[in-house]
């Protein structure tokens, strides 16, 4: 049931407009819980499973999960959504994870970065972009991905880390 808070008059079907007054309605955004953060993140992780080199968790092997706990200090209590593999072999010692928590990743020599952690709090206040073969996340923080190796690959992962940081806006 909508309501119009100019005239009062009460409708059953969402319209942009009052049918009694004309006055704009609007319905209010859903603020993403904490708690459901984890699963909106996943469900826009989905979406982009079918670009080259991510991993969406089901997809993630006993063998790669551990290599990525491993190299990008992730704990082992820290939930894994998606990981992103940066190296020419597969053995996932590059790249980045998407997790419950925030966004881990780990560089390889090539690429300078302040941190390998950023809370999803945190996350939402920085400008995504392509940089050349790195995703810059502002404030020093770069994650490198000369492995992808292909331009469409990292402009969809840049669009999918957006598109996370705007449900967390």
């Amino acid at each position: 049931m909508f309501t119009c808070k100019y005239c009062g008059s009460e409708f059953i079907e969402h319209k942009s407009n009052c049918p009694n007054c004309g006055a704009p309605i609007k319905v209010a955004d859903k603020k993403v819980t904490k708690e459901d953060a984890p699963k909106s993140i996943r469900e826009i992780c989905i979406k982009y499973e079918d670009v080259s080199n991510l991993y969406l968790d089901e997809a993630i092997d006993t063998k790669r999960m551990k290599t990525v706990r491993e190299n990008f200090d992730i704990h082992e209590n820290e939930n894994i959504i998606m990981v992103y593999d940066d190296t020419l072999f597969g053995n996932n010692k590059v790249g980045f994870a998407i997790c419950a928590g925030g966004l881990y990743w780990k560089n390889d020599w090539t690429i300078e970065s302040k941190r390998n952690f950023l809370t999803w709090d945190e996350f939402a206040k920085r400008k995504i972009i392509l940089d050349k073969l790195q995703i810059n996340l502002g404030r020093g923080d770069n994650i490198g991905t000369a492995g992808v190796g292909d331009d469409e690959a990292r402009r969809q992962m840049v669009k999918m880390l957006n598109e996370i940081k705007d449900l967390l806006s």
